[in-house]
């Protein structure tokens, strides 16, 4: 998936009104919670085919951290 595509995707699931980047720190973003972390555990595993253990979400700061537990892999430029 490419990136932009990507960081467009988690802007609709966590309904924030700025665009994200690489760099934005999830837990500072005033829509991030419990529910929105749910949503993100479906949204990542529908899009990637992959479960993400909520646990490894107390780890994830960034939406780069959550990239990389997805797998660099996943994305393209």
């Amino acid at each position: 998936m490419k990136t932009s595509v990507f960081l467009e995707k988690l802007q609709e699931e966590l309904e924030e009104k700025e665009a994200l980047t690489i760099e934005t720190n999830l837990r500072q973003l005033e829509s991030y919670d419990s529910i929105s972390l749910l949503s993100v555990i479906a949204f990542v595993d529908e899009s990637f085919d992959k479960k993400i253990d909520a646990n490894y979400f107390k780890d994830i700061e960034t939406v780069s951290d959550l990239m990389n537990i997805i797998g660099q892999e996943n994305f393209e430029d």
